[in-house]
């Protein structure tokens, strides 16, 4: 006998075209807007070394020197993954976000690269927020605290 128990799919995610990734490369959920291009006006083939070296920080020239190097001892394997990226990586646009500051733009680049890295660096600075809320709680629940405050009032003459 068939189960006619409710199966719930999430058709909202269908529903949202604006607010979920359906492709690659394509901005989903969040405001990262690092993403990984072919740098078309940086590159001398096709883009695909400098969109590389700028998503993950590299210098560029190293980049196509590795690339030259696996070109000769892995032939053609390193040609193929390169023709590869060139036609699977979506051109820079010049609409691309750029990033408001140089933290913001280190930040998304670590996320995208190393991301437990940066939830660890996170929450070492939400452990660090919450004990200085808790310290503060605990000067304003204080008896000190009250007593300060109205000898505050009784100086103020209220």
């Amino acid at each position: 006998m068939p189960d006619r128990r409710h199966h719930h799919h999430h058709h909202h995610y269908y529903r949202d075209r604006d607010r979920y990734a359906y492709h690659a490369g394509e901005p989903g959920p969040g405001p990262n807007r690092h993403r990984l291009r072919r740098n078309t006006q940086r590159g001398k083939v096709a883009g695909v070394s400098a969109g590389l070296a700028d998503y993950f920080d590299w210098n560029v020239n190293v980049l196509r020197c590795a690339w030259i190097l696996a070109a000769i001892f892995f032939f053609p394997l390193p040609l193929i993954a390169y023709g590869v990226l060139a036609i699977v990586m979506k051109p820079a646009r010049n609409d691309d976000p750029v990033y408001q500051s140089a933290d913001e733009e280190r930040f998304w680049r670590t996320f995208s690269a190393r991301p437990a890295a940066t939830v660890s660096a996170l929450k070492h600075r939400f452990r660090a927020l919450d004990e200085r809320i808790a310290q503060m709680e605990r000067a304003v629940t204080s008896s000190e605290y009250d007593l300060r405050r109205q000898f505050r009032d009784l100086e103020r003459g209220a």
